[in-house]
């Protein structure tokens, strides 16, 4: 499973993995946002789904079985970048609004980071590619690349 994203001036993407963080980007304060798990169930058919998460809410393993994604139990920016270069970056999308986020965004083949209604760090703004204003329009995105496309080319 892969999305391949050909971006005018940039190297070609071919996205196997997307990895999200929950708390703030999925959920608001533990309970998953509306529209999430449709967009999810639809992205799945193409992608990995990896939901990376401290669990302050307690709420991670009942939300990766409900959406039938990978949840994973990561404390720190650290632990999330490790995640991801074990998938290899260059395969990896990643989504997040948290300091905690910036080195798997920076890192990500393509990184997106959401303004949610926890809010988003400026650091997590500024290491992303694309910044969306809800997690509903970051996952659009994944599900129609050519506004990644129209977002991102040269």
């Amino acid at each position: 499973m892969a999305v391949t994203i050909e971006i005018p001036g940039r190297p070609l993407l071919e996205i196997e993995h997307v990895l999200l963080d929950l708390n703030g980007t999925l959920t608001n304060r533990g309970g998953l946002i509306d529209g999430v798990a449709e967009r999810l169930s639809r992205i799945e058919r193409q992608l990995n789904l990896h939901a990376l998460s401290a669990d302050t809410f307690g709420t991670l393993d009942e939300l990766a079985n409900a959406l039938h994604i990978s949840g994973h139990r990561i404390s720190s920016g650290a632990e999330k970048r490790e995640f991801l270069q074990a998938l290899g970056p260059q395969r990896c999308a990643a989504i997040g609004n948290g300091t905690n986020d910036v080195s798997m965004l920076s890192a990500a083949a393509l990184g997106i980071a959401v303004i949610g209604p926890e809010g988003a760090s400026m650091a997590a703004l500024t290491a992303a590619d694309v910044v969306c204003r809800s997690i509903l329009e970051a996952l659009d995105l994944l599900l129609d690349e050519r506004a990644i496309v129209a977002t991102l080319r040269a």
